[in-house]
């Protein structure tokens, strides 16, 4: 099975997706179309509402994704990044 579907607690957050889902569009069926741009660039966030990265695999390019293996990677390394406000200093 594809995406994660044989882990039960993975396949009741992918249908409680597909209900959202079905759900807006019956509320508004060009939903899809008519959608505003999420402004951190997650598509869940923009599509949805929220956003799931555990569950999240369509988007290797995913912001949010990104970020998070950022953190790991800096934290399992020690490193800190520090923003220098200041040019000067």
């Amino acid at each position: 099975m594809s995406w994660g579907m044989e882990d039960p607690k993975k396949r009741e957050d992918i249908l409680f997706l597909m209900e959202l889902s079905e759900k807006k569009m019956r509320e508004n069926p060009n939903y899809v179309n008519e959608v505003k741009k999420s402004s951190n660039g997650c598509w869940m966030d923009q599509m949805y509402g929220l956003q799931r990265c555990d569950i999240c695999d369509l988007d290797d390019n995913c912001p949010g994704k990104i970020e998070k293996l950022w953190q790991e990677y800096c934290e399992a390394n020690n490193i800190i990044v520090e923003k220098n406000s200041d040019p000067d200093s």
